[in-house]
């Protein structure tokens, strides 16, 4: 008869070479017996309360005197849908297999049929069983002589446990047909579970990946509701991007429409287009204006999506926004160097053949004025046509200065010497309510250039420098060997990386608004009135710069004076032998705190990266009163070096270091700005012998001034000074607000 996972096994097999225990369990398992009260007793303490009389369980009992005598048997079991429950193995049967070999090759047929082995002696240890047929719950150790009871509770608890396993592999087994029949009724075809799971960690995994992908994307993001009716979609999410961008934190934005972005520059009919295109369920692209928190514009490039969900019904819009100011910027700049190329090969061009026929006029005129009696008005009227052809004459050659198509004589200059030779006429020039200063670099390379170009260069911005300071002002000239990386030059559409030698000429006249700086160089571009000027003085300016090889730039705004700068390659003399740059392992590093103080949002994150990366801990401000309250607010301790930009919107970098080193006088100081040292000081806006930092700097420039000055020892702060800087924080409220600059100069921002 088959036994069914239904029925209660209790078939017991017995591995013994001793017929005498074959008898005893034949006694105990197979008829009634006095222990028949124990085993209620027991087996209420094991399977629960027994509420009435239960009658002596009886196990059909086989024998086997051998380990391979009991292996058949326990296979011709299997084989008749009769396998035993369990079985009781005497360790010791010589001269066959002893009964943990017994036990290894009878698990290997049947591994649900549970075992005891029956001992009298320590034949094996536990670890040398486990070592042997492994760590198994379906191994128990009977000691001889054992128990009639306790062979009994074996038994049946032994018996039960192989029933409840049936049980469970059978629950298990209708399980899985459910759990296949379900799948295929859900996949259609033969599609497994584990497949259905594994989707679903895809999809977690692809959740997982995109909720990453738009935490540390570089774009803003933003999701609002679907409300198109005034007043307009609520923002229900932002990105850190967002943040970063706009100023505004989630907390901020999230409730709040995106017209906390526009201002009095949007384009109404780009925010126009968008709504038409969201109202239709299409998608749109383009650029706007927008404003960041403090009120600073910046373009923006959009592209706004609707959601939809599964019934096609739009219920969100997603909005991914990438800042193309920078862009908007570089190109500006290249437009406008295109432009003016275009220009200069324009005029070069018309004056080269404008010269072949002011050669003729000059030479006719005076043929002709030789030709007529003197004095007479024939006479004057080929004069007249003599000193007009001169002119016309005067302004070809500076248009071909700025076609660059002047025939030049390079030679090996210093400037410093060029300034020098020049210093008396910059004297006579400027007059007496003209200060003016030279500053010349130290250990200055050569250039190689046209010095009468490269004078008629400076005289000319010197002569634009005296006609914007009418009633007086300062002048300085300075020069400086720089260095440009890669990086460092990305912002300058026509600075290539290389060394240079830097010549900046500054006055505090009248300055330039964004759309005179974006022509100044220009031909016949000019802001005097009508025949005042031909407009050629500066383009001559450019178009010698650039026939050189060299660069220049303009620093102003209106009311602020202006810093043009020149650079021109620098050349090694023959004597010099190169020396190698340092690679960026060598770069000085630190762990002191330094507070960066920086309005320039691309040059503030670069710095503090860098400085960050070399081991220092940084914290950022935009500004001088952002600064102060971060240092109240954050509580960010002491601060080893305040490094900050000379002009900032609200408050100067010199009152910001003045603040901080009355609270704290051990901190360091160290600024930096686009205007030179030189001029700086000589304009008065900061004293003489501060550190400063040039801009723009390179990220090695940086991390060794840092260093430097880190590395200078503290010098004592007089008592008075001490007690002067505290009055000046006093007088100046809780954040320094409305605090006028000590100057004018130079500008608010660079």
């Amino acid at each position: 008869m088959t036994i069914s996972t239904h029925d209660k096994n209790r078939r017991v097999l017995v591995i013994d070479d001793n017929r005498a225990i074959h008898d005893d369990f034949r006694k105990i398992l197979s008829s009634a017996s006095a222990t028949t009260a124990a085993l209620d007793i027991t087996e209420t303490a094991l399977f629960g309360t027994v509420t009435a009389p239960v009658a002596q369980i009886q196990f059909e009992v086989d024998s086997a005197y051998q380990g391979q005598e009991g292996l058949l048997l326990v296979e011709e079991a299997l084989s008749a849908g009769r396998p035993y429950a369990m079985a009781f193995v005497d360790v010791r049967m010589p001269p066959g297999w002893d009964g943990v070999e017994t036990s290894r090759k009878i698990w290997e047929v049947d591994s649900d049929i549970q075992i005891v082995l029956c001992t009298a002696y320590s034949d094996y240890s536990w670890s040398e069983m486990f070592e042997k047929l492994g760590c198994r719950d379906g191994l128990l150790i009977l000691k001889k002589p054992f128990d009639s009871v306790e062979a009994s509770q074996l038994a049946n608890a032994l018996t039960e446990k192989w029933w409840l396993n049936q049980q469970f592999q059978r629950k298990m087994e209708e399980l899985e047909i459910r759990v296949a029949l379900r799948t295929r009724e859900l996949k259609q075809a033969n599609q497994a579970l584990k497949t259905e799971v594994s989707e679903h960690q895809r999809a977690e995994e692809t959740l997982r990946l995109l909720g990453s992908a738009v935490e540390q994307s570089k774009d803003s993001i933003v999701i609002t509701d679907a409300q198109l009716e005034r007043p307009g979609p609520r923002i229900l999410f932002v990105n850190p991007a967002f943040t970063k961008m706009t100023g505004y934190t989630a907390k901020e934005a999230i409730g709040e429409t995106p017209r906390i972005l526009q201002g009095p520059k949007t384009d109404k009919a780009v925010l126009s287009r968008l709504y038409q295109n969201l109202s239709r369920g299409e998608t749109f692209e383009g650029e706007a204006i927008n404003y960041r928190k403090d009120g600073e514009e910046f373009t923006l490039e959009w592209q706004v999506a609707p959601i939809r969900d599964a019934t096609g019904t739009t219920t969100h819009f997603v909005a991914v926004q990438h800042d193309i100011s920078e862009r908007k910027r570089f190109e500006a700049q290249l437009f406008q160097s295109q432009r003016m190329e275009t220009v200069g090969k324009l005029a070069g061009g018309v004056a080269h053949e404008f010269n072949s026929i002011l050669t003729a006029i000059l030479g006719q005129s005076e043929l002709l004025m030789g030709d007529l009696p003197e004095g007479s008005a024939l006479a004057e009227s080929a004069s007249e046509i003599n000193q007009a052809a001169s002119r016309a004459a005067a302004l070809t050659r500076q248009l071909l200065a700025y076609g660059r198509k002047q025939i030049l004589e390079p030679e090996t200059l210093n400037l410093n010497q060029v300034l020098a030779n020049m210093q008396g006429m910059f004297q006579h020039l400027m007059g007496g309510d003209v200060h003016t200063q030279i500053v010349p670099g130290a250990s200055l390379h050569m250039v190689r250039a046209d010095s009468g170009q490269i004078e008629q260069v400076i005289m000319n911005m010197a002569i634009n420098a005296r006609e914007a300071m009418p009633n007086g002002g300062k002048f300085t000239l300075e020069t400086a060997n720089v260095s440009f990386e890669q990086d460092s030059v990305g912002r300058y559409a026509e600075l290539r990386a290389g060394d240079y030698v830097m010549l900046a000429i500054t006055d505090t006249g009248a300055g330039m608004s964004e759309e005179i700086k974006a022509r100044v160089f220009e031909p016949f571009f000019s802001t005097k009135a009508i025949g005042q000027g031909t407009g050629l003085g500066l383009s001559t300016c450019y178009g010698i710069i650039k026939q050189s090889d060299g660069h220049i730039s303009v620093y102003s705004e209106p009311g602020r004076g202006a810093t043009f700068k020149v650079y021109l390659p620098q050349i090694q003399e023959p004597a010099a032998i190169p020396g190698a740059r340092p690679g960026p392992q060598e770069l000085p590093r630190g762990l002191e705190t330094i507070l960066l103080v920086e309005d320039d949002p691309a040059l503030r994150e670069m710095a503090g990266a860098l400085l960050r990366r070399l081991g220092y801990t940084v914290w950022a401000a935009a500004n001088g009163i952002e600064a102060l309250s971060l240092k109240q607010q954050r509580e960010i301790g002491h601060v080893d070096l305040l490094f900050t930009d000379v002009v900032m919107p609200h408050m100067s970098g010199k009152e910001l270091a003045d603040r901080v080193q009355a609270l704290h006088p051990h901190t360091k100081i160290l600024f930096t700005s686009a205007y030179t040292e030189g001029a700086i000081v000589h304009q008065g806006v900061l004293n003489k012998g501060v550190a400063i930092l040039q801009k723009p700097f390179t990220p090695s420039a940086l991390a060794r001034k840092v260093r430097e000055i880190l590395d200078q020892p503290r010098a004592a702060l007089p008592a008075a000074g001490q007690h002067h800087l505290e009055l000046a924080v006093a007088s100046g409220g809780a954040h320094g607000v409305n605090t006028p600059l000590p100057h004018p100069w130079p500008p608010a921002q660079e």
